[in-house]
Formats: structure tokens, C-alpha cells, sequence
């Protein structure tokens, strides 16, 4: 995009022209005080490497996402005493096994008991493979969280490796722990025990509780599992709310109560009393629902459904607010029709893959596809047209099956001759979960749920109750199917009116939502990066709520009974802000962020 805009923000007006995909620089009520790059030890760049940020005392934690490469990922340790000049500390780089890679939400927490005395850092792993990322060999080398030792960073003792659920789907006993993400560590003041919970990728225990009073000897409390009682957390499968399940979890003290907030995707926002965490006595506090229309396109005419995706969250000093980001980087929802067999006229959305090619006037997708099995290398045919690919449930739930990742899949199709690829999902408890995967290709890639890969495998009477059980036909009858897409915005902010209460229920109400103007507009869809609200801190001594947006840089909003209103934004060409941390060095709160691509940013508002 060419020419000259102007951008109409609270109290402040820039006008510049936007090149390359870039959009203008903006800094208003917010300044940057200082950043800082690292060095990938593995040799292969920064491209979309860095997800989220910790701190402790004067350095800073960030974590290694699995791009450009899954060897050597772990923490970089920053140095950030002179917010002004923060460095990388190269020596203090804290490095995890291979076939694990350090994504979103590490903490860190000081304690003091018989067992240990000193600051924790505490980091999720998340699986991967990839020829140049081995497979552990040993047991206990993959998955849960590793539990560091930082009273002095720049010498990161390792306390616990790999600590977590060591069950499979079936809750039969695994060699390795569940991929783990979005740990919280919070010590119960009345017992002085020490708790960390972490969200699993597994389909029927998703949130897990550990004790980690000794931080040695980390012990299984909890796993729960909000979509059943006595908590009932679900979406409305009528509005296309299917996908739900723990994503980010925080703990805070409420009164006389510890409170988990936590968010399920499109089971929306949760509060939980975790006063007692052990299974029996958890219980829920309050939980939001999506309205029938998105509103932030309805603001705009549109009324379409909402896309859910609650994905992180942050709960007011006071509890009074919830501030969440709805996570959305998909600018455009596909829409699809299956057109011959035994569904045809039935309707289906899916989730495409924005590192893929769009779907558009340039790139439409009909036809009847041809099913490839799992795609992976070595057995796709060649084809023209869709390929229909199913999702390997080995390497997410445990199993034995062979499987390969998702761009491995999508490699495998293009390399084969096919313009598009639909990846359904397998069989078991989450199968009628769907989601954007994070494979990057020509081609468009799309995710549908398994009852809409049975339907297009022509299944028979195939419903939501028996996707999830129901098998792959050995010979389908195949059905066409088109794919249009339309323009549905980013992912933005919702703001909340909490109640709880000493004790029993309480409620969570809906004030105000907020949304870049870029995110928004159309012309915006592509081309210029990511818009989508990403992560939230609140500030610990104003009114004030800190939010990345991935392309769209760093928002600084007040809060409160009249809504949100943007009082501060900074942006740059190049940026890719993720993670944010409101941090004190010295005597000063500062604002840290992650780059995905480059390191830390260290704001002053």
C-alpha cells in the first residue's frame, strides 16, 4: 500500500507514508528507554524466535520459540540494570533438551522455607520434531516444566527437569511428561506450601497443579478439566464455538481467597477458587460468554459470529477487572460448502493458516480433493487440486503411530503438485477442536474439525457426539467442496467487571471491547504482519493495561467503569511484540516486551 493516511488515535494525529509493508512509526505517551538483541547459540537467526518475557531483580528471561530452528532453545538471560543500555549476558544462556522448545508463559517467584530459599525461574517445554532436533532417547526428557535456580542469574542452577503429567491420552503411565505452557507459581501465605500451574495439551486433563514447596521434588496435585463438573465451561457449537481448552492460567490473592484465572479459548474467560487445589475443592467462581455477534464488526456493520480465542489475561490489582486478549491471526475466516454426497449443501468453517497462501480471488479453492492419509514425506502421491490430510494423533497425545509435523505435511503437498491442503483432525476427545497451524508454504493450508473431514470423506450419519470415535473409512467416497473466504478482523481487548466475592460465586460482566484501527480495515489483511491483540499486563499503581498486537506495537490504555481509552502506542517498522511484563528495576516500574525477531524493549510511560 502507497500514499498518505492519517490515523486518528485518542488526543493525537500522525500522518506519514507507509512503505514496504511497513506501517508509520508512532510514539506518543510512551517512551522507549532501551532494547537489546541476542544471539541464537544455534547459528540460525532470530526470525520469529523470541515468545515471552520474565524478570527478576535486574534481568530480564526470554524465552526460545521453535523458528528458525528447535536446537538449542531454552531462556536468554538480559542484563537489564541501566534500563537504558540492557545486554545480553551470552555466558547465562539457559538451555533446555533437545525436542523441547521454551514458548509462552515462564514466571519467576521468590521463596523461603526449609527446602530452599532464593528466586525460581519456571518455564513450560513444548514438544517438536525435526530431523535436526533429535528425539530424546531417554525417558523423562520431553515435555512438563524445568524449574531453575536464578538467585543469581548468571549462573542458572537446574532444580527440576521435565516435571509434569506423565500420563498419555488414555491415562495410561508415558515415558514423557505433556507438552506444558503458561506456568503460574503463587505460595499459599496460610500453609506456606508453593504451588506451579500449567496448561497440557491433553484432551481431558488440560490444567495441572503441582506442589513445589521443594522445588526439587516438584508432586502432582491436581489435573483438571473445566468442561466437565462441576465447572461446565463450553462454547456454542451454534455460533462455530467449538474449540475449547486451556490456554494461559494466572493465580492471585483475593481476600482470604487464591484465585485461578485462566482462559479456554472459545469456552471464553474462567475464575476458579484454588484455595485448597487439591481434586475435589477447586471450584468455579465465574466464566464469561461470547455474545451472538462479534462486536467489534458489529461496530462496523457486520454481523458475523464471534471468533473466540480467549488467550491471555490480566486481573487488576484490586480484582475489580479482567482485561483479555482474544487472539485471532487470522484476518479473514474461510467459509466452506460441501457440494456433492451424502452432506451436500452442509456448511463448515475453517481455520487457515496465515503463514500459507490466502485464500482469495487469486487462490480459490474448489473441487474434490484427494485424501493422502496423514501427508507426511515420502507417502504422498502426486495430485493436483485440494489434498485431504489427517492430523497424526502421536505427536501431541503420546502415541506410538509414526507421525510428522505440520509443515512437514504441508512441504510434502506442495512438493507433490497440489494447490491446497485441508488437515482434519484425529480421532479422540479433542477432535472437534480446530485451530490456525503455524506452517508457512505457497499453498494455502486450512484446519477443520474431524466432523467436517468425515463429512468430506463422504461418512454416513457422522454427527458432533460420534466424530470423535468414529474411524477413517479404508476407501471414502470423496465429496467436492468449495471455499470462500471473508474479511473478519483481528483478534482485540475485552474489559470486565469482576465480582467476587469472600466466598461462593460471583460474576464476570462485560463493559468494553477495543480494537486497533488497523485491525479492522481491510486493507490491512495482508501484507503488513500481524494485527491481533496478543498479551496484557496491568499496571500494579494505575488505572493502566498494557497490550502488544503483535505488527501493531505496544498500546497503553486506561481502564475502568467508562471502558478503554488509548492513551500511549508505540510502533516501529519491523516489530513483532509478544510477550509484556510490568517490571521494577530499582525504584522504577518499567514496561518490559518481547520481539519475536530481535529481543527486549524496555518502555517508560
Amino acid at each position: 500500500m502507497t500514499g498518505t493516511d492519517v490515523v486518528q488515535g485518542e488526543g493525537f494525529v500522525w500522518r506519514a507514508r507507509e512503505l514496504d509493508g511497513h506501517l508509520p512509526s508512532v510514539s506518543y505517551g510512551v517512551t522507549l528507554v532501551g532494547k537489546a538483541t541476542v544471539t541464537n547459540p544455534s547459528g540460525a537467526g532470530l526470525a520469529r524466535h523470541i515468545a515471552d518475557v520474565a524478570a527478576y531483580g535486574d534481568y530480564a528471561f526470554l524465552t526460545v520459540y521453535r523458528h528458525p530452528t528447535c536446537v538449542r532453545t531454552g531462556a536468554y538471560v538480559m542484563n537489564i540494570s541501566d534500563p537504558k543500555a540492557p545486554f545480553e549476558v551470552e555466558s547465562a544462556f539457559i538451555e533446555t533438551t533437545n525436542g523441547n522448545y521454551v514458548g509462552e508463559g515462564p514466571c519467576v517467584i521468590e521463596i523461603a522455607n526449609e527446602y530452599f530459599s532464593g528466586a525460581l525461574f519456571i518455564h513450560p517445554h513444548e514438544h517438536y520434531i525435526l530431523a535436526d532436533a533429535p528425539d530424546p532417547t531417554e525417558p523423562r526428557q520431553r515435555g512438563g516444566i524445568s524449574i531453575w535456580d536464578v538467585s543469581d542469574p548468571e549462573n542458572a542452577q537446574l532444580l527440576a527437569a521435565h516435571a509434569g503429567d506423565y500420563t498419555d491420552s488414555h491415562n495410561e503411565p508415558a515415558d514423557q511428561a505433556l507438552a506444558a505452557y503458561y506456568t503460574c507459581a503463587w505460595t499459599d501465605s496460610s500453609t506456606s506450601r508453593t504451588y506451579v500451574s500449567f496448561v497440557t495439551d491433553k484432551p481431558t486433563t488440560d490444567i495441572v497443579i503441582m506442589e513445589i514447596t521443594d522445588p526439587r521434588n516438584p508432586v502432582m496435585v491436581n489435573a483438571l478439566d473445566l468442561r466437565i463438573a462441576p465447572f461446565h465451561v463450553t462454547g456454542d457449537p451454534s455460533k462455530g464455538l467449538i474449540s475449547v481448552f486451556g490456554h494461559a492460567v494466572d493465580v492471585r490473592r483475593v481476600g482470604d481467597r487464591y484465585v485461578m484465572t485462566a482462559t479456554y479459548w472459545d469456552g471464553g474467560y474462567v475464575l476458579l477458587d484454588v484455595t485448597d487445589p487439591t481434586p475435589g475443592n477447586v471450584s468455579l467462581i465465574a466464566r464469561t460468554e461470547y455474545a451472538e455477534f462479534d462486536e467489534e464488526r458489529a461496530k462496523r456493520g457486520q454481523q458475523i459470529w464471534p471468533e473466540g480465542n480467549a488467550n491471555h489475561h490480566d486481573l487488576s490489582p484490586d480484582a475489580e477487572y479482567l482485561v483479555g486478549a482474544d487472539e485471532n491471526i487470522e484476518a479473514y475466516r474461510l467459509f466452506g460448502t460441501i457440494t456433492s454426497g451424502p452432506h451436500a449443501g452442509t456448511e463448515y468453517v475453517a481455520a487457515w493458516s496465515s503463514g500459507s497462501a490466502p485464500v482469495n480471488a487469486d487462490h480459490p479453492i474448489s473441487g474434490t480433493p484427494t485424501f493422502v492419509g496423514s501427508g507426511c514425506p515420502g507417502t504422498v502421491p502426486p495430485g493436483r487440486g485440494i489434498a485431504l490430510i489427517e492430523r497424526d494423533a502421536s505427536i501431541l497425545t503420546g502415541g506410538s503411530a509414526p507421525g510428522c509435523a505440520f509443515q512437514e505435511k504441508l512441504d510434502a503437498i506442495t512438493a507433490a503438485g497440489y494447490s491446497a491442503g485441508i488437515i482434519f483432525n484425529h480421532q479422540g476427545p479433542d477432535a472437534m477442536q480446530q485451530f490456525p497451524t503455524a506452517a508457512r508454504g505457497t499453498i494455502p493450508l486450512m484446519f477443520v474439525n474431524r466432523l467436517t473431514g468425515l463429512r468430506l470423506l463422504g461418512v454416513p450419519d457422522v454427527t458432533e457426539e460420534t466424530a470423535g470415535h468414529t474411524p477413517t473409512p479404508a476407501n471414502p467416497e470423496i465429496c467436492a467442496t468449495d471455499v470462500k473466504s471473508e474479511f473478519v478482523g483481528w483478534g482485540y481487548l475485552r474489559l470486565y467487571k469482576t465480582d467476587i466475592p469472600g466466598s461462593g460465586t460471583g460474576s464476570v460482566t462485560q463493559i468494553d471491547t477495543y480494537a486497533i484501527p488497523e485491525s479492522q480495515d481491510p486493507r490491512y489483511a495482508t501484507g503488513f504482519g500481524d494485527f491481533s491483540a496478543s498479551h496484557v499486563a496491568i499496571d500494579p499503581d494505575r488505572r493502566l493495561v498494557y497490550v502488544t498486537f503483535f505488527a501493531g506495537g505496544l498500546r497503553v490504555l486506561s481502564y475502568g467503569s467508562d471502558g478503554l481509552r488509548e492513551v500511549g502506542a508505540f510502533r516501529e517498522p519491523g516489530i513483532d511484540f509478544w510477550g509484556v511484563k510490568v517490571h521494577k528495576i530499582g525504584e522504577k516500574n518499567y514496561v518490559l516486551v518481547s520481539d519475536r525477531n530481535f529481543g527486549l524493549y524496555i518502555f517508560d510511560f
